[in-house]
């Protein structure tokens, strides 16, 4: 529990530190006087350090530890929020983007590093459990960075936002050093890599080189359905306000209160999903299947919806079945070959992320036009309509296709004792470190090969 408690903090306060900026932009704006047309590159800095760092993040958690990679980039991001939360206002809009270019950099590695601690602490039929809680716990710091940093920074000021966040980030620094130093941690890691030795005996994985791995049709598929979930969930983030505004006229505070219960039911779908497991590995696509059909059907109701609640309780709806991929694709990220979890993690989340940042800027270019500059355009159903086929088809019609290719896991139709024994003849290739270490796993073997009575044994 140790390593799924470190990396939900880890990713919660990280989404924090992501999305508070824009609840507290109007503030920062009046007090530091940042010009208007500045802060769209104000507001996608983050995002364009975050894509550049995934892929080595996951390399490093590979190599060295999530522990490491945690605490190294937990504690660096608490040193970035204390310079915004004293950056005095001579210093310019210009350095607040590239400190915060500079804190999307750090959180890169988050997501690979949280999938390779949830690999190495947590028991394999645990681990799509685990996984739902991490996510969750993201989704969550969504939910409080949406709401709660202008409600904060009324009694202690911008400031104290960042500094608030800097200090939990500093703590989940201290949890992810004791998590790197816990005997627990290691003895458990320990067994884990003798169980993964075991098992790529099993199936031959050791014997593929990771770059087919990592582009197989299987990863791709992996890819693909990481991107079309994050196109549709990101376009919900940019552009719903904006449609409960336009289109249905309620207030901005009533559309962000409905966005805040869609996102709740979000969090509490991951949960509910990752309690059960029942599918198992072998039939994660049918679950991101059924889940990627359902999400499709929904979200082109809700954008059809002719009035506000009505399209609330579809997104609600769209909402709840989104924890399907709780045991659907998103475990496939360290099951596909445990030993790269983090690679896998750190190519999906940085093709996710492009995914991410296409998303809003292709409905904006589908909506056309504001109202009144076109009057083939003043029809708000009719653009929001276009809006909706485009959900269907990527939330849908794509998602389907890239579960249909997450297939199961490859099993090998020979016993353990007959793989070990291909393995000691040659027939794959091991390292002898791997070897040993899979024959010292496996206690029935030495009973075979080297007539070993365990009954003997203390």
């Amino acid at each position: 529990m140790g390593a799924v408690l470190t990396a939900s903090l880890a990713r919660f306060v990280g989404s924090i530190a992501r999305l508070s900026l824009g609840p507290l932009l109007p503030l920062l704006s009046l007090e530091l006087g940042f010009p208007t047309e500045s802060k769209p590159a104000l507001l996608s800095a983050y995002s364009s350090g975050y894509i550049l760092t995934q892929i080595a993040g996951g390399f490093f958690a590979d190599r060295y530890g999530a522990p490491f990679v945690l605490a190294f980039t937990s504690g660096a991001s608490a040193f970035v929020l204390l310079a915004l939360a004293s950056a005095p206002g001579e210093w310019g809009v210009t350095w607040w983007i590239r400190l915060y270019a500079a804190l999307g950099l750090l959180a890169g590695p988050l997501f690979p590093a949280s999938s390779v601690a949830v690999k190495e602490g947590v028991e394999p039929e645990r681990r799509a459990g685990a996984a739902a809680v991490v996510d969750a716990a993201a989704s969550a710091g969504t939910c409080v960075a949406t709401l709660a940093p202008a409600v904060a920074a009324a009694t202690f000021g911008w400031r104290g936002v960042f500094i608030m966040t800097a200090v939990a980030a500093l703590f989940v620094t201290i949890g992810s050093i004791r998590l790197g130093n816990a005997p627990r941690q290691k003895q458990f890691k320990t067994k884990s890599s003798r169980r993964l030795s075991v098992t790529s005996t099993e199936n031959g994985a050791s014997a593929e080189s990771p770059y087919k791995i990592l582009f197989s049709i299987p990863s791709l598929s992996l890819y693909l359905c990481n991107s079309c979930d994050n196109f549709c969930k990101y376009i919900l983030n940019a552009w719903l306000a904006t449609m409960f505004v336009e289109r249905y006229k309620v207030s901005a505070a009533e559309a962000g209160g409905w966005l805040a219960i869609v996102e709740a039911v979000g969090v509490v779908s991951r949960v509910l999903a990752g309690m059960r497991d029942p599918l198992g590995e072998k039939f994660r696509w049918v679950a991101s299947s059924v889940t990627f059909l359902l999400q499709g059907a929904f979200l082109f109701l809700a954008f059809n919806a002719p009035n506000p609640k009505s399209c609330a309780l579809f997104l609600t709806l769209y909402a709840f079945c989104t924890g399907g991929h709780s045991v659907g694709f998103r475990p496939r990220y360290f099951e596909t070959a445990p030993h790269l979890a983090g690679l896998l993690s750190g190519y999906g989340n940085t093709i996710a992320s492009m995914a991410s940042a296409m998303g809003p800027v292709a409905i904006g270019m589908l909506l056309g036009p504001e109202k009144g500059e076109d009057t083939e355009l003043d029809n708000e159903d009719e653009r929001w309509n276009r809006v909706a086929w485009l959900m269907l088809a990527v939330g849908g019609g794509l998602g389907l296709i890239g579960a249909m290719g997450l297939g199961g896991g490859k099993k090998s139709n020979k016993s353990p004792t007959e793989s070990k024994r291909e393995a000691l003849s040659g027939s794959r290739r091991m390292s002898y470190y791997e070897l040993s270490v899979s024959v010292l796993a496996d206690e029935d073997f030495l009973k075979e090969i080297g007539d070993l009575d365990s009954d003997k044994e203390d």
